[in-house]
């Protein structure tokens, strides 16, 4: 045996690390040799066990990927700790690798990025494996129980181009619930392909299956017959058709001279301000509003004749201090464009679960971020608050 002085000893390690890939020797050098010491020491301290040979595992160090030789005992009861470092290391890579794909990269991108990073060790193969875990995690979240009761749920579906053979647009719904807690939390990400009163029904019934009980209000755009489905699934929910989207559709058909007046007009029938309003009231403003311009739009004129438009004056029945927050489905409309924005950069996605799981992940994260903090507003009706 050649016993080196520190100077020759380092004079050695200095010649190595100066080859080729010498640094990676090193390192995988100086970790077997950690968790060979360590092993002896367990040994030492540990009656009727020995060592049993050493098994074969490989990590990424140093930008290389490197062999390890795991010291194993006979009683299989030793657990070297410079794992739990190297664990931590694929961990901490791994989490990384979730939010750069929940920021809209490919897992080709992300491949790359980490081989430029951390060595060629993190092929698109490595980083889809690690993604296959991310599709389960997304998965199990969206199919968590939800709570029984919600003050309110925003919905509406965004549609997304999806490669199944051939590229085409498809639904995803989404829910927003506001909790009892004034919190927010998306309750649902469901693909169903084409929009429809039957996808609606399915949507809503499958949050009934997952735990709620009772909605307060449901706030959606003029959406497929959901006016009929919702009834029939939630029977005591009221229903609040987004005022915005009203007010944009009729301005689209408009003449640009006509614009701002009919726009000032719209001002006037959908008064939040009003704090003794009533539907009734509402509705007669909204017959004055279509007489005045039904010679000019027959789409204006035919406003009064519609029933259903009493969906329209839903947030009168609420106290003021949300109507605001109820007329319209402004919440729920910047979720999308936040999954949008995350989408941009892809042409299409190659199936339905990836799209899935990007959703959810842009869900969760905003769930992290300003969803967590309580629109204390809610707290003033009493009718919403009330549980069943």
């Amino acid at each position: 045996m050649i016993e080196l002085t520190k100077v020759q000893l380092q004079t050695s390690l200095n010649n190595l690390l100066e080859q080729e890939n010498g640094l990676t020797t090193v390192l995988e050098m100086t970790l077997n040799s950690l968790m060979h010491c360590e092993r002896t020491n367990y040994l030492e301290n540990t009656e009727n066990n020995k060592g049993n040979g050493y098994r074969k595992a490989f990590a990424v160090g140093m930008g290389k990927q490197i062999e390890l030789r795991i010291p194993r005992d006979r009683l299989g009861m030793f657990q070297p700790m410079v794992l739990a470092l190297i664990r931590d290391q694929r961990q901490q890579l791994e989490d990384l690798s979730f939010e750069l794909y929940g920021n809209g990269l490919t897992t080709s991108q992300i491949g790359s990025l980490m081989g430029k990073i951390y060595g060629k060790y993190y092929s698109k193969s490595a980083i889809s494996n690690i993604t296959a875990t991310f599709y389960q995690q997304m998965e199990q979240w969206r199919e968590r129980p939800l709570d029984t009761h919600y003050l309110a749920v925003y919905i509406d579906a965004i549609h997304l181009k999806i490669r199944r053979g051939t590229v085409s647009s498809e639904a995803f719904y989404i829910l927003l619930g506001v909790k009892e807690d004034y919190t927010r939390e998306v309750l649902g990400i469901i693909n169903i392909p084409s929009e429809s009163a039957a996808g609606w029904k399915e949507v809503l019934v499958a949050i009934k299956h997952r735990g709620v009980k009772k909605i307060g209000l449901i706030i959606s755009d003029n959406l497929t017959a959901l006016d009929t489905v919702v009834p029939l699934v939630f029977k005591n929910t009221a229903h609040q058709k987004c005022v915005v989207h009203l007010k944009r559709n009729i301005l689209n058909k408009v003449a640009s001279k006509h614009k701002e007046e009919v726009a000032a007009d719209l001002k006037d029938v959908f008064n939040l301000d009003l704090v003794n309003d009533t539907i009734n009231k509402a509705f007669g403003r909204l017959d004055v509003f279509a007489e005045k311009w039904r010679k000019s739009y027959k789409h204006i004129g035919n406003l009064s004749f519609n029933p259903m438009n009493e969906l329209y004056f839903t947030y009168i029945n609420y106290h003021p201090k949300i109507r605001r927050m109820i007329y319209t489905t402004n919440w729920i409309e910047r979720l999308n464009k936040e999954f949008r924005r995350t989408f941009k950069i892809r042409n299409s996605m190659p199936n339905f679960e990836s799209a899935l799981t990007l959703l959810s992940k842009v869900a969760i994260d905003k769930e992290d971020g300003y969803f967590r903090y309580p629109i204390y507003n809610f707290k003033f009706d009493k009718k919403l608050n009330e549980i069943v």
